[in-house]
């Protein structure tokens, strides 16, 4: 209980003052470049009992989403695909929710990879992790992270005002 009163504080100083806080930042301009999963930096603990997470379960909507802070270049045809997955003991982990699978060419600074609500019944560690596909990445940062929000940013051409 108290713990989720803590995530549900942390979610809303989130919102109000537009930071995360560390413990639910899983990747920050995370570098990635080999071929295959790279596990993001950090792991969520959501703190449940037997190996289950308790997260989501105060009836707060939370989201994972992860982004392309950084372009991603490839000297061939490389894709990159952002997946969610838990874990009981925080060593054996499985995939829970895969974002599409993006080719080089379109994952830029911005790009969303992976913007879910987690699923009911996800176990207690949580990670995202970039799968990166047919060959290696030379260049590309990305972030991940839990919250309460969907991030919807659009980028605009520089001197064109947003439409309120």
């Amino acid at each position: 209980m108290l713990r989720n009163l803590l995530v549900n504080a942390v979610l809303l100083a989130a919102v109000v003052w537009g930071m995360l806080d560390n413990e639910i930042i899983f990747a920050e301009a995370q570098a990635v470049t080999a071929t295959g999963d790279t596990a993001s930096t950090n792991v969520y603990d959501c703190g449940g009992a037997n190996g289950q997470g308790d997260a989501g379960q105060t009836g707060e909507n939370l989201w994972v989403q992860a982004f392309c802070s950084t372009s991603a270049t490839s000297g061939g045809s490389a894709t990159v695909q952002a997946v969610l997955q838990d874990s009981a003991d925080n060593s054996t982990f499985a995939d829970v929710i895969a974002g599409a699978v993006v080719a080089v060419a379109s994952v830029t600074a911005g790009t969303a990879l992976l913007q879910v609500q987690p699923p009911p019944g996800m176990r207690r560690y949580w990670r995202v992790v970039w799968r990166v596909g047919t060959a290696v990445l030379t260049a590309g940062k990305f972030d991940a992270f839990v919250s309460n929000t969907l991030q919807r940013n659009i980028a605009r051409t520089s001197g064109i005002p947003a439409i309120s």
